[in-house]
């Protein structure tokens, strides 16, 4: 039989749109040149501070939390034994001057001591500060009747735990019982892709007895009044009962509005030059049951399930999907920390003034301002709340020359520090035991926190945060050090303290070029960001907000390269997979 050079070919636009390719967590939001300074008199985002941070529209996850309590008590005098807790939930923000703010509240539950509150309550969620959350158990809707209990936390706390769900004990006069909140994204589907391989078996014969079939297959989407929208066909494969398709991939959202139980419907069809196309048979399916690999018998035009139309098989299907950090995050990825601190002469000595080690005023020198805005947020997701804490440029105490790489405790057993107060202590603890000196190194240092990425799980990424009052002098090594280093679960973040000349920290800084090293390979991600110090000067939680402003799609992009899913995916979705490529990730940058 010929075949007309005509034959429709729809072309589904899968490319996925800009605003859906990538997860609101790891937009960048903000250009180059944003400070304080740079921002007067630019057209730029709206800037406000809202809970003590910085924040921005296109920084901002939404997030829905759902509640639980556990062993609540409650009991009243008058209606005592028959009295019983009537819950409800608030859910309070931290605002700036300490004061808290309700930004949701749960439904009552009568006469429930372990409530499951249906309602969720959304907020928004920003990577880079650490929102302090209050949750307050009333009694009844009420304001008048009693509190039950209460329990503080933040909600990175909650996305950075396990499965992104936190449990916790209610402080209360009484027994309080428990708190059990968990996260989950507020976020559209649209980019959700099917992709599916479909097999004919025994296909009726529609073009006589000695010719086979030239079958094809077409996909619709069902409204709501039953009528169909034509989504998707595959290529015609000629003079074949028992074909094997091309990949089908289709927006979920096109075929099936990203419902998986929602059916649609495919027909397939022998393909005709001289008369219209007949119609070998049609199912009825949903994407749960392609998914599952059930297999579809095809019923024809009539509804007859006598007569032999053939069967749809699924070979393969899978969703892909672009995971957003808070999936990894959600599925116990942690972020570690080091931390490397400059001790070179050029800080002056610590005793004067002038020196940005000097701690003899009020509140804290750069340095420390520094380490607790970046340490205070990224804490929050690392488990064990230890920091590797390291500083470069110092006479160590009975050496004679430099140390490019040292632990503040100066004990090489024992580098690590229990929190960002632990950091501090550290610091102030070597500042006093070590003398100033020289050169400004990095490459030690650099190589150190990739050992230790090289050393950890999959299941955890490094930060290295790299305070320094100067240019670096070892600027080649520091290059291929970085370029070695991006291969692995590593970012690098530099705030240059002081007013000198930083021109080399943004050359690392590689937003529109790759590092290249000294055998000419190219870095295959940016792992960089440089900020310096004096924009921000008095300002934790913008200077926070600029460091860390990569940092989500810096970890993501690591996650692509490498085919990382996220683990709560295998064990709760195991039919999701990635992209096929890691364009994904880099379509931001």
């Amino acid at each position: 039989m010929t075949r007309s050079a005509a034959t429709l070919l729809v072309v589904l636009l899968a490319a996925f749109r800009a605003e859906a390719s990538l997860a609101p967590a790891f937009s960048h939001f903000f250009s180059k040149s944003s400070s304080p300074s740079a921002l007067r008199g630019k057209a730029v985002p709206t800037l406000e501070l809202r809970g003590g941070a910085l924040k921005t529209e296109e920084l901002k996850t939404k997030l829905k939390l759902s509640i639980e309590c556990k062993g609540l008590e409650y009991s009243d005098w008058k209606t005592w034994p028959f009295s019983k807790a009537d819950p409800m939930v608030l859910l309070q923000l931290r605002a700036p001057d300490g004061t808290y703010t309700e930004v949701g509240r749960t439904e009552v539950v009568s006469d429930s001591p372990s409530p499951v509150f249906a309602s969720k309550i959304e907020i928004d969620y920003f990577f880079e500060t650490k929102q302090h959350l209050r949750l307050v158990v009333v009694q009844g809707s009420d304001p008048k009747l009693p509190e039950l209990g209460r329990m503080d936390c933040t909600l990175s706390a909650i996305v950075g735990s396990r499965g992104s769900k936190l449990e916790g004990d209610l402080h209360s006069k009484r027994k309080g019982g428990k708190v059990m909140v968990m996260a989950e994204e507020v976020k559209g589907k649209a980019g959700d892709m099917l992709d599916v391989t479909f097999r004919g078996v025994t296909l009726a014969a529609k073009d006589g007895f000695l010719l086979k079939s030239d079958p094809y297959l077409s996909l619709f989407r069902r409204r709501p009044d039953r009528s169909l929208v034509h989504v998707h066909r595959t290529e015609t494969i000629t003079q074949n009962l028992n074909p094997v398709w091309k990949p089908i991939k289709v927006p979920l959202s096109e075929l099936c509005n990203g419902d998986l139980s929602a059916p649609f419907r495919i027909e397939c069809w022998d393909e005709d030059t001289l008369s219209k196309d007949d119609e070998i048979g049609s199912v009825n399916c949903t994407a749960s049951e392609i998914l599952n690999r059930v297999e579809l018998p095809l019923i024809d035009s009539q509804g007859r399930e006598s007569l032999k139309c053939g069967t749809l098989k699924v070979d393969r299907a899978c969703v892909r999907r672009i995971p957003t950090l808070v999936d990894y995050l959600g599925s116990g990825c942690q972020i570690t920390v080091t931390v490397a601190v400059d001790f070179t002469a050029s800080n002056q000595d610590q005793h004067l003034p002038t020196s940005f080690h000097y701690n003899g005023g009020k509140g804290l020198n750069q340095y420390q301002e520094a380490m607790s805005a970046v340490g205070e947020v990224l804490i929050e997701y690392d488990h064990d709340k230890k920091i590797a804490a390291f500083g470069y440029g110092a006479i160590l105490p009975g050496e004679s020359g430099p140390s490019h790489c040292f632990p503040l405790s100066l004990n090489h057993n024992t580098p690590d520090v229990s929190g960002v107060q632990g950091l501090l202590d550290a610091y102030k603890g070597c500042l006093s035991r070590v003398t100033l000196h020289g050169p400004t190194n990095f490459a030690p240092t650099i190589e150190r926190a990739a050992l230790l990425a090289e050393e950890t799980s999959k299941q955890h990424y490094q930060v290295l945060l790299i305070v320094t009052d100067g240019c670096i002098t070892d600027k080649s090594a520091t290059v291929d050090a970085l370029v070695k280093a991006s291969h692995l679960p590593l970012s690098v973040i530099i705030v240059g303290v002081g007013d000198e000349d930083f021109s080399d920290m943004s050359f690392l800084d590689a937003d529109t070029e790759p590092l290249v090293d000294g055998d000419g390979n190219k870095a295959v991600r940016d792992i960089v960001q440089f900020v310096p110090f004096r924009e921000f000067k008095g300002h934790g939680s913008l200077l926070a907000a600029q460091v860390l402003r990569e940092l989500p799609s810096q970890l993501l992009q690591y996650q692509a390269l490498n085919a990382n899913k996220p683990p709560s995916w295998k064990e709760d979705m195991p039919w999701l997979e990635l992209p096929e490529d890691s364009a994904w990730a880099f379509r931001a940058t």
